[in-house]
């Protein structure tokens, strides 16, 4: 458990949750900010099917022949799942995330080397759909583990922030195309004044402020951080 640098100066109380949606893996993590109390940053250490491993989170997503997302997450790497979806006609959706990624630039995967995307879903609702797994995965977990959890949900779920961190280098474009992934995922609503609930961190800022945090300062002048 992480602590910021200081007290919560805001006037309002907010559950800030983090969705790190990566290529192989995700985690989440949030945090409760009450006016003038040091925040906690705390992890989501299990998904909402109790088979998921510490802080990590298959990115992984199994569609039938619908569209309808069958298993999401760790349930996607379950033992018997490959023998279940050739049975069913499943299709896997996995390593989405660099289907995102900005086309310009020098060193980047060519499409041939990224998994498809399944048939008629795009990035954005493939991205959305694993968005509203961790969204369920948290929920679980915070109403599971927090003593009046159920009642911190209910008072906060209408109203949730959130940071979803991305690489270095993706820029408005990215960031439009995850916004929209957060407003299918039924994460905010569709008006301009709550969008400014979901705000992006580059992954390089995210590491420095993990790194202060922490107290990291060794690591970062040596540069092996």
């Amino acid at each position: 458990m992480a602590s910021s640098t200081g007290a919560y100066q805001g006037t309002r109380h907010k559950l800030v949750l983090s969705f790190d949606v990566g290529t192989t893996f995700s985690g989440v993590s949030y945090s409760i900010l009450d006016p003038g109390r040091v925040p906690q940053i705390q992890g989501v250490t299990r998904s909402s099917d109790h088979t998921g491993t510490v802080c990590k989170i298959p990115t992984v997503v199994y569609y039938d022949n619908s569209g309808k997302v069958c298993a999401a997450g760790a349930e996607a790497l379950r033992d018997g799942i490959n023998l279940e979806a050739e049975e069913n006609g499943w299709v896997k959706a996995e390593w989405f995330k660099l289907h995102l990624r900005p086309r310009a630039g020098g060193k980047e995967l060519l499409d041939s080397e990224i998994p498809p995307l399944p048939p008629k879903k795009t990035v954005v609702e493939v991205f959305a759909d694993f968005l509203r797994y961790l969204l369920e995965c948290t929920a679980q977990f915070i109403q599971e583990s927090h003593l009046n959890g159920k009642k911190l949900w209910a008072s906060n779920k209408h109203n949730l922030y959130f940071v979803l961190p991305h690489p270095n280098g993706w820029g408005g474009r990215e960031q439009a195309l995850m916004r929209r992934a957060s407003i299918l995922a039924g994460l905010i609503p569709d008006t301009p004044s709550v969008n400014a609930r979901v705000s992006f961190v580059t992954e390089g800022e995210a590491s420095l402020h993990f790194a202060i945090q922490h107290n990291f300062h060794d690591m970062l002048v040596s540069g092996t951080f």
